[in-house]
């Protein structure tokens, strides 16, 4: 079946904005989960997920601009190498296609081989077609992202420049044997940011390989993503139901910038969840706790809360819940500052992957995979 292949995170958080007419070509080197020949697909959605700082910019749900797809083209990329001939890539048998505000644009099937330690190289030239048309994007996926004015999308890389924010697909996708689809939720401690570039260190995506035989992982995590944003129940909430297992891990900044206070946060997490069963009945929920922020004061007193509520009773309706805040934070009373800094590093996300991979998946499998587990 088509499952997420890589495992850093190309949703949506931020925009970009285009005059009408103009052009501009994104490309981005991408280590995939599983290298091999597969046959890949890529998905869009022409709307912005969650909220970017203080909302002034961008907010969940909002749509994207009138938008053509002028061309595209993948390929692979062999180890410490660059993109050499890329095979175009199509839409409904076009070279490209208009997408409108919350459309979704998926392109037809493309079989590509991708060498062990290699990349998926994937390149497509965007025009507005309306004036302060906006692009859908997002800083920190932790990938290789370029950018070229105009239509670059078969030129050599000597044209792009590293462009750390990018309008790329939702999903790239491989047909592959999977038991199930994962999907994380997540603010930037669950796209990676602070861990180092093209090295798929964070903890998101060390899970994906470690589970690479059984579940299929799309990260979806976004930088000032929050709990209030997920319990809209909106676009980005969407693309998680498509997944048999989510994993929430939100909070801080809810505490941070959204100034949600405890009765407030709680309900939006049970909101998220209740709205995942809503349009998936068969999902299985895990919540993360609060990771440590250092926070203090209130701050700190409502983090203690929220996360006594998501470890007891009934997980605010969750199937089970990952203690992230007991792996990241330092040894009590100061649980509540973060061992390997606020946006854990690349040990953080060795310490988190290994917990989960080695402890939490194995007890939790049979209860969360589709069929209870069955080999």
């Amino acid at each position: 079946m088509f499952a997420s292949n890589v495992p850093t995170s190309t949703s949506h958080n931020c925009r970009i904005v285009l005059h009408k007419g103009e052009a501009r070509t994104f490309r981005a080197l991408l280590r995939p989960i599983e290298a091999g020949r597969f046959v890949w697909r890529f998905r869009f959605s022409n709307c912005i997920d969650s909220t970017w700082d203080d909302g002034s910019e961008s907010w969940a749900d909002m749509p994207g601009g009138r938008l053509e797809i002028v061309s595209a083209g993948a390929g692979a990329v062999p180890p410490g190498g660059s993109p050499g001939a890329l095979v175009p890539v199509t839409w409904g048998g076009a070279s490209g296609c208009g997408v409108a505000p919350r459309a979704w644009a998926q392109s037809d099937p493309l079989a590509l081989e991708i060498p062990e330690g290699g990349h998926i190289a994937f390149s497509w030239c965007l025009r507005a077609l309306e004036e302060n048309a906006i692009l859908p994007a997002t800083p920190d996926s932790r990938a290789l992202c370029f950018s070229a004015p105009g239509e670059e999308t078969f030129s050599a890389m000597a044209v792009f420049a590293v462009d750390d924010t990018a309008c790329l697909p939702d999903a790239f996708e491989a047909d592959r044997p999977v038991r199930a689809r994962m999907a994380f939720m997540g603010d930037s401690i669950t796209q990676g940011v602070q861990t180092r570039v093209d090295a798929c260190e964070q903890w998101a995506a060390r899970i994906a390989r470690g589970l690479a035989g059984e579940a299929a992982v799309w990260n979806t995590g976004l930088g000032f993503g929050r709990a209030a944003d997920a319990a809209k129940n909106g676009a980005w909430l969407g693309k998680a139901v498509e997944a048999d297992i989510v994993n929430l891990c939100f909070g801080v900044n809810d505490l941070l910038h959204g100034s949600r206070d405890a009765e407030a946060l709680t309900a939006d997490l049970r909101a998220a969840i209740a709205g995942l069963r809503a349009r998936n009945p068969r999902v299985k929920a895990v919540l993360f706790t609060i990771p440590p922020f250092d926070l203090t004061g209130e701050d700190e007193a409502r983090w203690r809360l929220v996360n006594g509520r998501i470890r007891g009773g009934d997980h605010l309706g969750a199937d089970a819940v990952f203690d992230i805040a007991a792996i990241l934070g330092q040894e009590p009373p100061r649980d509540n500052f973060a061992f390997f800094g606020g946006h854990p590093d690349g040990r953080g996300g060795a310490a988190v992957a290994g917990e989960y991979l080695s402890v939490f998946w194995p007890a939790h499998r049979e209860a969360l995979l589709p069929g209870g587990g069955a080999r």
